[in-house]
């Protein structure tokens, strides 16, 4: 049976105004207070000071060819990252991937009751709570183990801990059994990733017309490759953003691709947080300008070359 590929620069739906962002919502989040976990003082954390000191960063500051070695940078990278409170750049306090996070559940459809879903890098668990709280059978997993015991925790306060099982593991080097899995879900981890391996894995623990949905940041647009060079602190030698024509070249097996840009007028919205007084406009600016980039998306798909960000939509 031949392989169909549908690639979309733009979305085919509507995205409802509360579907895409609930802007209170977000404020709410935005000023909440982040739980205990996420405040443990760096010496309580194993081998972390190793993994920020100069001499760490020095010598791992290139790209790694064995896997071995990879998973052991990203993992103590992100043992920080998730152990540490305010790792990251300032315009992440205003959530600015959110509203994206809401527009890839729709993808996922309404009616997720005990639909057994793998999750690709369950971070700090928010993700995972919410495929769990929609009656989802979830197997999440994180390369780091900081990562999976935030993701433990944020379950066992919300009750959910039963329905769902968290893991270390690498994206490349599954140990799901073959055809496990009716959807795979995750924000911001295939470019993390050996992209090839990745989907080779994927193909192989999804069932006969399981869907994959992922969020990636993607490579063309210049100004976030430019962002990218003058912040390497925030990021391994590994980490790449996604590069749609490399991405194309790894779906073989799977009979439908699409994607679907985000974030191309709208992540301007993030510089008003580095302005005094302004960064509480963000959100809503963003909200506005993500009404535009709908618009602007469906009258010219090929500026969808230009967003930040991208979901993505496979089906084997």
């Amino acid at each position: 049976m031949p392989t169909t590929w549908l690639l979309s620069r733009s979305s085919r739906r509507r995205f409802s105004t509360t579907a895409s962002f609930d802007a209170a919502r977000l404020q709410v989040r935005a000023s909440r207070r982040e739980p205990s976990w996420t405040r443990r003082p760096f010496t309580e954390v194993p081998r972390l000071r190793q993994c920020c000191s100069g001499k760490f960063m020095m010598a791992e500051n290139h790209p790694h060819t064995n896997l071995t070695d990879r998973h052991r940078v990203e993992a103590l990278f992100h043992d920080h990252k998730w152990a540490m409170r305010d790792s990251g750049p300032r315009h992440y306090r205003a959530h600015p991937t959110y509203p994206i996070f809401q527009r890839m559940m729709l993808f996922l459809g309404d009616d997720l009751a005990n639909k057994q879903i793998v999750e690709y890098g369950c971070g700090r668990g928010w993700v995972t709570k919410e495929l769990a709280r929609r009656g989802a059978r979830v197997s999440a997993f994180d390369i780091s183990s900081e990562a999976v015991e935030n993701t433990r925790e944020v379950l066992k306060a919300a009750h959910l801990l039963d329905h769902c099982a968290v893991d270390v593991m690498g994206g490349e080097e599954l140990k799901y059994r073959d055809d496990s899995f009716d959807l795979a879900v995750g924000f911001a981890i295939l470019h993390h990733l050996d992209q090839y391996r990745a989907l080779a894995e994927l193909r192989r623990v999804l069932k006969a017309g399981g869907r994959a949905i992922f969020a990636e940041p993607l490579a063309s647009n210049p100004a976030i490759r430019l962002y990218r060079h003058l912040t390497p602190q925030y990021r391994t030698p590994d980490e790449a953003p996604l590069d749609l024509n490399a991405l194309s070249k790894g779906l073989g097996g799977f009979a439908r691709f699409e994607h679907h840009d985000q974030l191309l007028l709208a992540s301007a919205a993030m510089g008003l947080c580095y302005l005094p007084g302004l960064a509480r406009f963000a959100p809503v600016v963003q909200h506005s300008l993500m009404r535009v980039d709908d618009v602007l998306l469906r009258l010219v798909p090929r500026a969808g070359r230009w967003a930040w960000y991208s979901i993505l939509v496979l089906q084997k």
